[in-house]
């Protein structure tokens, strides 16, 4: 998948720090988490299911753990992927699909701080227009999607990979 550079926040103020993940596959793919720290998770034996603890971190590329904004793109960018997949199942298009989130962790002017999600969304071999449309429609039915806007100060936009 080509990539672009990140676009600027639409804020005044720089992200103090910003989450990266893609998934491929939505539900049945995988999330790759970028400058995460190293975690090696077993297989659990077959048809035995496993607790996975996972270690957890505060908001930097150097810390030892997962943050909760590595966290929140690791579920939408999952959710989001699903749910395209599944919208374009419906339109009868066998395309493969990834979304990419970046989840910034900003200060809030009213105090404290606030994340500001964006998601890459790419379909390939699909007119930029039409993948559009359906990364948009994919976003108004994903219930993560639906969450983020639902919280009044986050701020969620598409931006189409062509």
């Amino acid at each position: 998948m080509p990539t672009e550079p990140a676009p600027a926040p639409r804020d005044a103020d720089p992200a103090l720090y910003t989450a990266r993940v893609e998934n491929t596959g939505g539900t049945s793919g995988r999330v790759l988490v970028r400058d995460a720290p190293s975690v090696e998770l077993g297989d659990p034996e077959p048809g035995k299911s496993a607790d996975i603890a996972l270690p957890t971190g505060g908001p930097r590329p150097s810390a030892s753990g997962f943050n909760p904004e590595q966290f929140l793109a690791m579920a939408w960018s999952t959710c989001l992927g699903e749910t395209l997949r599944v919208v374009l199942t419906e339109h009868g298009l066998d395309r493969e699909s990834s979304v990419s989130v970046e989840m910034g962790l900003h200060r809030d002017p009213a105090g404290g701080f606030r994340f500001v999600p964006r998601a890459l969304v790419h379909i390939d071999s699909l007119a930029p227009d039409r993948a559009r449309e359906l990364a948009e429609a994919a976003h108004a039915r994903c219930p993560v999607s639906k969450l983020l806007r639902g919280q009044g100060g986050a701020d969620v936009e598409l931006r189409i990979q062509h």
